[in-house]
């Protein structure tokens, strides 16, 4: 994820684009997810050169991540603009959480997932996958908030964005899809071994040196999954 470079991206020690070079050149990634915190420009032109940048190097440009798209307060504008920007990069999923911090009303969560149904509609219109991911302290804070809210969107355009490890992926069910696995950099991987779909996304702080702190997570995480 894009997120564990930010310190050098955001210094400007490294450009996005030569950043996508060195996931393929020097970590031989599947991948890669996009924050879009990390993103110098958000235009559409930027967007397709970062999609031809990522295909002719056989990276595949998995997600899009922006935090607080269910948040009903945005509007449907905001959700829809995050759509077109994924689909100019060519990710097929948009990595999105809940808004809200705090004490908050109940008739909140019926107006999240009055925003839910609205998003999913638009996300099965740009044949793009939400991905949803618990946020501590936010209206969707665990697994069970979560799938509760996709319970009553009802929709195959939402599915689950979770770390392997938690106890609580004990509640899924046989339909509750996991397109995205969390892996922390400093994570046990051994969690993630029994696990056999979607994507394997590296997350954290890399610090100042990232392309070797994520390149030894690659490696442990390329151990147990090989094992």
């Amino acid at each position: 994820m894009s997120s564990a470079f930010a310190g050098p991206l955001r210094r400007g020690e490294i450009t996005h684009l030569e950043w996508l070079e060195a996931c393929a050149s020097r970590l031989d990634l599947d991948g890669v997810v996009l924050a879009l915190d990390d993103l110098p420009r958000t235009d559409l032109e930027y967007a397709a050169q970062v999609k031809k940048v990522a295909t002719d190097l056989g990276l595949v440009p998995v997600a899009l991540d922006v935090p607080g798209l269910l948040d009903p307060e945005l509007p449907d504008a905001d959700r829809a603009a995050a759509l077109e920007l994924a689909a100019a990069l060519g990710a097929g999923l948009l990595r999105v959480s809940s808004g809200g911090r705090g004490e908050l009303p109940p008739e909140t969560f019926a107006r999240t997932v009055a925003a839910g149904k609205t998003f999913a509609g638009l996300a099965k219109a740009a044949n793009i996958t939400l991905t949803v991911a618990p946020l501590p302290g936010a209206l969707l804070a665990g697994v069970a908030d979560v799938q509760k809210f996709a319970k009553f969107v009802d929709s195959a355009w939402l599915r689950y964005d979770l770390p392997p490890a938690i106890p609580a992926r004990e509640l899924l069910g046989g339909r509750d899809r996991v397109l995205v696995e969390r892996v922390g950099l400093a994570e046990d991987v051994e969690a993630v071994a029994r696990l056999r779909r979607g994507w394997f996304v590296l997350e954290g702080d890399g610090g100042d040196e990232p392309f070797a702190v994520v390149g030894d997570a690659i490696a442990r995480l390329r151990s147990v999954r090989s094992a």
